[in-house]
């Protein structure tokens, strides 16, 4: 085995780093798009019962030394990091060609033919039957990423959430991330990955959603993101990424013909996704298409009467968003990303060198097409020409934004811009002045009104509003989308707050969904402000793909960096923004709303949309007064009294004694700047003195003689 063959320049770097392999709970949710269909896991010695023709790890190892000793110095050998269980992750290279292919295989560790497919390539390449390739391309390997799920013939690694907290202190006390399966004890590797390839998780990330980045947790998704930033060093872009997988057994669409491989370009939402766009400019999914279709004329030149009949494009809902996984995470910083999902998983499916040989000829469809330049001449939307086996999801909406001040409506008027849906009556509304706003007064029934130039939607939504409610009884607003339905059968997705109660003292703010009429909380957070009535709030809902996310804060107040509330719910996608009240008689005022669609943010009001901003109140002139815990003191003890301000005040302090006459003020005693800003004074207990209760309250001077007084919170017990 040869070191250092990634760099021509200088030696590659080994990533045996984190050896954190992360693991994933298995969704059931029809979100879980390149979620292959799984079964239930075999033991940990089921790797002994498999079709023996299967390659296992120290027969891979002996296989890639054989091919390297074979090719004569054609193929390089390296160890790219190593598992959580000490097996070493190798990588191979073969060619001189100045662009690069990237292949790796077994990130599953239970959809194996991948890996039989790369070895029957280097195979046919050390035995130099296809030189013409090398001189263009340079081919690079890792089969069987996760070596450890692979001996055990599951999809995940093998690693408990104690053991990753040991490569990650710094994250304990956070919540597992969401991909990480306990009762099956590893990661999904294949969600792990971040379009940022240097990404480094903080407690605040966690636990994340199928929406969001990965955090690199393992050591697996970790050396694969380290080898692919070497060879961006190297070649500038990694100019075609494949990912081969096993997916279920299913039929194209409308017939009894089994799919054999299905393919697909990465997950990503509407292509310019308003949310990649500006951070990824390299990112092209026709590009990928493009690639998807050299792979299938691969396998279709490989077919005996040049037509594979089983092949498919892989499922592919519109709304799916995947970043978090390699195919995403790659395609966005520029490479031309292929998926390769075979029929069947193991060990249910035996050994098939028939699809492995299918494989096999995608991959060479590939590099083929590199070589002679081919690729680039494919039209990438033929790739929807390829059959496909699920039904069809509506398209999602063209990114858009939506403002809704009221300032071309008239005051006193109903808005011409909204229309009831459920029992909703025009005569409900009205435009209000002082500030301008619309005027929502609800009824009994659920009562609804959508936004007229925003229409039907499908997808990602974001909605914003500036409101406040009156007379509401308990909640103060109802602010959502995916608003569909009738009467005693609406449809949506809403946010609403709830003043406090026995439970909540400051109250909550909801994610709540309507099916059918039926009412469901999908997620409650208590916030950092009492939730009241007649103030104004600030209200950002949103669905990212399959995550819902909200915020709700006082106007006046900065936005908060994170989010309150954070679910999944991969269902309701279709429908109208809008908002709704069922209390009968309570008013909410709406003197902003912002709608974005398709991956666009929602605009938000000026800070000082409803006149002059109130700031907020300047910090205290006393800060971090000590001591903020009760004291106990016995005679002859003394009590430490400290706090924080500006330099070069006058600052004293006095013991307040209950019951003492008010008339008779307690005597100041000095204190001093221990240093700059930071004030200390001492007190100590007397004889013949008990009391329960004492107080300490601090006085600090300015220049102009202004004061400003302080009680601590820590009181005196003195026997």
């Amino acid at each position: 085995m040869e070191e250092g063959f990634y760099l021509k320049t200088s030696a590659w770097k080994y990533s045996l780093s984190f050896v954190l392999l992360l693991s994933l709970w298995q969704p059931t949710e029809s979100f879980a798009l390149l979620e292959e269909e799984e079964y239930e896991e075999p033991s940990a010695q089921s790797i002994e019962a498999l079709d023996e023709r299967w390659t296992n790890y120290e027969e891979m190892v002996e296989e890639l030394f054989r091919i390297e000793e074979m090719s004569e110095g054609l193929l390089e050998l390296d160890v790219i990091g190593e598992s959580h269980q000490g097996r070493d992750i190798y990588a191979t290279r073969m060619g001189d060609g100045d662009q690069v292919l990237l292949i790796d295989s077994e990130i599953h560790g239970n959809e194996k033919s991948g890996t039989e497919a790369i070895i029957d390539m280097l195979d046919e390449l050390a035995a130099g039957e296809r030189d013409h390739i090398l001189e263009e391309v340079t081919i690079v390997t890792v089969p069987k990423l996760n070596p450890d799920g692979s001996e055990l013939v599951k999809r995940q690694n093998d690693i408990s959430w104690e053991e990753v907290l040991e490569y990650h202190p710094h994250l304990e006390g956070a919540e597992p991330a969401w991909y990480h399966n306990e009762s099956r004890n590893g990661f999904d590797i294949n969600r792990d990955f971040h379009p940022d390839l240097d990404f480094e998780a903080e407690a605040d990330d966690l636990p994340g959603t199928s929406a969001h980045y990965g955090f690199y947790l393992t050591n697996e998704a970790r050396a694969l993101a380290d080898l692919y930033q070497e060879l961006q060093e190297e070649f500038g872009i990694v100019e075609s990424y494949v990912n081969l997988h096993h997916m279920g057994t299913p039929q194209l669409e409308g017939t009894d013909q089994d799919v054999s491989i299905a393919l697909s370009h990465p997950p990503l939402g509407p292509d310019n996704n308003p949310k990649y766009v500006e951070d990824y400019p390299e990112w092209d999914q026709d590009k990928s298409r493009r690639y998807n279709l050299a792979a299938a004329e691969g396998i279709h030149a490989h077919a005996e009467d040049g037509h594979e009949a089983g092949l498919a494009r892989y499922t592919y809902p519109s709304t799916f968003d995947l970043s978090g996984i390699a195919l995403g995470a790659f395609g966005l910083n520029g490479s031309g990303a292929v998926l390769f999902e075979m029929a069947g998983q193991q060990p249910q499916v035996p050994y098939d060198q028939e699809l492995i040989d299918k494989v096999t000829a995608g991959l060479w469809g590939i590099a083929e097409s590199m070589t002679d330049g081919s690729v680039h001449e494919l039209d990438g939307d033929a790739f929807y020409d390829i059959p496909k086996y699920w039904p069809d999801t509506p398209p999602v909406s063209d990114p858009e934004q939506y403002v809704f001040d009221f300032t071309d409506d008239v005051v006193g008027e109903q808005p011409d811009e909204w229309s009831p849906i459920w029992q909703g009556e025009d005569e409900q509304l009205t435009i209000a002045d002082e500030p301008l706003r619309l005027e929502h007064t609800a009824r009994s029934g659920v009562r609804g009104f959508t936004a007229d130039a925003v229409g039907e939607l499908y997808g990602s939504t974001e909605i914003f509003a500036l409101v406040q409610g009156s007379n509401i009884q308990n909640h103060v607003f109802e602010l959502g989308f995916h608003m569909s339905g009738s009467p005693g059968s609406e449809n949506d997705i809403y946010a609403d707050a709830r003043l406090p109660d026995d439970e909540y003292e400051n109250g909550t703010v909801r994610i709540m969904q309507r099916s059918g009429g039926s009412s469901t909380t999908l997620g409650i957070a208590e916030p950092g402000f009492e939730v009241s009535e007649d103030e104004w709030y600030r209200v950002l809902l949103q669905r990212d793909a399959a995550a819902l996310q909200l915020k709700v804060w006082p106007d006046g107040e900065d936005e908060p960096d994170s989010w309150q509330i954070v679910t999944t719910e991969d269902n309701m996608y279709g429908g109208q923004v809008g908002f709704s009240h069922s209390t009968p008689g309570a008013v909410n005022d709406f003197a902003y709303i912002g709608v974005g669609v398709g991956g666009e943010r929602a605009p938000h009001a000026d800070d000082d949309h409803l006149g002059e901003p109130v700031d907020p109140p300047e910090e205290g002139l006393i800060r971090n007064l000590q001591p903020a815990e009760n004291r106990t003191l016995a005679a002859g003890e003394s009590v430490r009294i400290a706090f924080d301000s500006d330099p070069g005040l006058n600052a004293v302090f006095s013991i307040r004694l209950p019951l003492t006459s008010q008339s008779q003020p307690p005597t100041e005693l000095p204190m001093w700047e221990s240093s700059p800003g930071q004030y200390v004074g001492y007190w100590t207990a007397i004889r013949n003195l008990s009391v329960q209760g004492a107080e300490i309250e601090v006085k600090v001077t300015d220049a102009d003689g202004n004061e400003t007084r302080e009680t601590a919170e820590g009181r005196l017990n003195i026997n």
